[in-house]
């Protein structure tokens, strides 16, 4: 009889101490696995939104730069069209002007045809 209360005492004492340390062993275990998914699921939550962050400051940033350089593209193609513009003006101008010197000074329009290749209409406008 004291036999079996010593080893029921100790059976108990055992199993006490037994879940005591599963507990422990168990709760250990528990955070070091939640540790590793709660810093997976992070790094992956993090890894998504941080790429959604990166393509939109991209997309504004892409969005900025493509209006300046545009702009500037422009304005230079812009210049140089209204330069050559300009200058076919300018040429167009300065063989009407000769044209009306040379029919001032009695020239023929058969000739200040020759010289201008302006056609007789637009001599005769002059």
């Amino acid at each position: 009889s004291t036999e079996k209360t010593y080893y029921g005492s100790a059976l108990k004492r055992g199993l006490e101490q037994g879940m005591k340390q599963g507990r422990a062993q168990g709760l250990e275990q528990g955070r070091a696995e939640g540790r590793a998914e709660g810093l997976e699921q992070g790094r992956t939550e993090g890894l998504e939104q941080g790429r959604a962050e990166g393509m939109e400051q991209g997309r504004a940033e892409g969005l900025e730069q493509g209006r300046t350089e545009g702009l500037e593209q422009g304005r230079t193609e812009g210049l140089e069209q209204g330069r050559t513009e300009g200058r076919a003006e300018g040429r167009a101008e300065g063989i009407k002007e000769t044209a009306r010197k040379l029919k001032l000074m009695g020239l023929s329009a058969v000739d200040i045809q020759k010289a201008t290749g302006l056609s007789e209409e637009e001599i005769s406008r002059l």
